[in-house]
């Protein structure tokens, strides 16, 4: 029988693999459907613009495999998806932290083409995603086996 910690734990990162897979394959699907717009809104950043069409045509798919690893994955690629993941939730925050402190208006671009404007929400929300994927790496990992108790030698 499993301790309730131990299912606790398990239904936590089974939500959050759930949660954080289905965002990104969604976010995934929405993009691959105008590329050129995703290029458009990557570029909106200022952050070497004219290399947009690069992440513009790597990212949707990126985000589906990590995604759909997240959730259908065996816990080795589970995992290596969470890092992947995490490094794209961070690289997001920083980009959208760069744009709004040098006060760019512009949309998120988070699911393709189009989206309310970044500002301290589009952060907060970031931060929580961060926060999240961080979640999933603790309560994901694998159980580590219980110290086996030796039988003392004889002397």
């Amino acid at each position: 029988m499993m301790p309730s910690g131990m299912l606790l734990r398990d239904v936590g990162a089974w939500v959050l693999r759930l949660g954080m897979g289905g965002l990104l394959v969604v976010a995934g699907l929405l993009k691959l459907r105008d590329p050129s717009a995703f290029a458009v809104e990557i570029s909106n950043y200022q952050l070497l613009p004219s290399l947009a069409a690069y992440p513009a045509a790597i990212l949707p798919a990126t985000e589906l495999v990590l995604g759909l690893a997240l959730v259908v994955a065996p816990a080795p690629w589970r995992r290596a998806a969470t890092v992947g993941v995490a490094v794209l939730f961070l690289f997001f925050t920083v980009a959208v932290t760069s744009a709004y402190a040098r006060g760019i208006n512009i949309a998120c671009g988070c699911f393709g083409g189009g989206g309310d404007a970044i500002g301290p929400l589009t952060l907060v929300r970031n931060l929580a995603l961060l926060l999240g994927i961080s979640g999933l790496w603790v309560w994901d990992a694998p159980l580590r086996p219980a110290a086996r108790a030796t039988p003392a030698q004889p002397s």
